[in-house]
């Protein structure tokens, strides 16, 4: 923090002057605007105009210092979030075919980003996303959507046997991991401008931190969705008809998971803390119901559907965690604000 002495200009104008390290940093020039807005603490917050600097930067993304692909497709990433538009991926030498195999399918999985200038060392990614066309409830619902879909569709496969909707369900996890990165740049960036938190509907800071735990917290579920769809497709090559009882068993248990997934997820929308505090109860059924579970497999099952089985229920368990996080996070939120619960009582 650096102090600055105010100074008064004319008969009745206070003036500060601005550091000059944060005046080159930004770019800014006499005669240039700032705009100056007020915090919810009385602080005053200054910022540059929007763009005026960042889509002239040019990020350059050292391939040669990447080991892998992998790191090389999480650097990219990661710029991504940041929120950065110009991205100059290259290497001294001229890239290899899996690195650009690499660069091509994360810039498919990434929303707004394209190659747009390409030679045998170097390639130019640039995203052209406009924060003001993504509303932030807009793109969690579109995630929240899309992972309860995933659900349902893996739920309904564990009853029918039916491979394809398992399959469906791996499936959407592509445009899942890509709202989800949506929605960690819009939020990332909403962090360092003013202009671009307005401009999603971000009213106060702390819901850019209950955003992205609330994102977060999607993005497991989904990944443990996933991985329960896989899950059903091997049991499916070796489940028995004597086996339909104990699955019939579980499915209730993804049920019950659902319903308090659904129900987490609503409340943050609908800001009902009565609905929020039911999904919490409701992880206790699930975890009695997993608990009974695993004894039956104790009992009779087959080592290796008792292992498939054991390895869906605790993905199940895991999603409830995750969904009571959730719905604590929606009652903290209703809190917050003007609320029937909790009140000021004046003095």
């Amino acid at each position: 923090m650096e102090p600055r002495k105010v100074q008064k200009v004319g008969y009745s104008t206070l003036s500060v002057s601005l550091p000059m390290t944060w005046t080159k940093k930004v770019g800014i020039q006499k005669g240039d605007l700032v705009f100056i807005s007020e915090e919810g603490d009385g602080a005053l917050r200054l910022t540059a105009e929007q763009g005026k600097t960042e889509n002239n930067i040019e990020y350059v993304v050292d391939v040669d210092r990447c080991d892998n692909t992998k790191v090389l497709a999480r650097v990219i990433v990661g710029n991504y979030v940041l929120g950065r538009s110009l991205l100059r991926v290259e290497s001294n030498r001229r890239l290899m075919r899996e690195q650009i195999e690499s660069i091509r399918e994360v810039t498919h999985r990434l929303l707004g980003i394209g190659i747009i200038e390409e030679s045998d060392r170097h390639l130019l990614l640039q995203c052209s996303i406009d924060p003001k066309n993504f509303p932030l409830e807009t793109v969690v619902r579109r995630l929240y959507v899309l992972t309860s879909i995933m659900f349902k569709e893996t739920l309904d496969s564990i009853v029918d046997g039916d491979l394809e909707l398992a399959k469906d369900a791996i499936t959407r996890e592509y445009e899942a991991d890509t709202i989800y990165w949506l929605l960690a740049r819009l939020l990332a960036s909403a962090q360092q401008s003013r202009a671009v938190s307005d401009s999603i509907g971000i009213v106060d800071p702390m819901d850019i931190v209950q955003h992205s735990i609330i994102a977060w917290y999607l993005e497991m579920i989904g990944d443990r969705v996933n991985h329960i769809a896989s899950g059903v497709i091997q049991l499916q090559e070796i489940r028995e008809a004597e086996d339909n009882s104990i699955i019939e068993r579980l499915s209730q248990i993804g049920v019950i998971a659902f319903n308090m997934f659904d129900k987490a997820v609503s409340s943050i929308f609908d800001g009902n803390l009565t609905i929020a505090s039911d999904a919490v109860d409701m992880y206790d059924t699930i975890e009695r119901e997993e608990s009974t579970l695993m004894k039956r497999f104790q009992n009779g099952s087959s080592p290796e559907l008792g292992a498939i089985m054991s390895e869906i229920a605790w993905d199940l368990k895991i999603i409830a965690e995750h969904s009571s996080a959730i719905a604590e996070i929606a009652i903290d939120s209703v809190l917050k604000g003007e609320n029937e619960h909790c009140y000021v009582r004046e003095a």
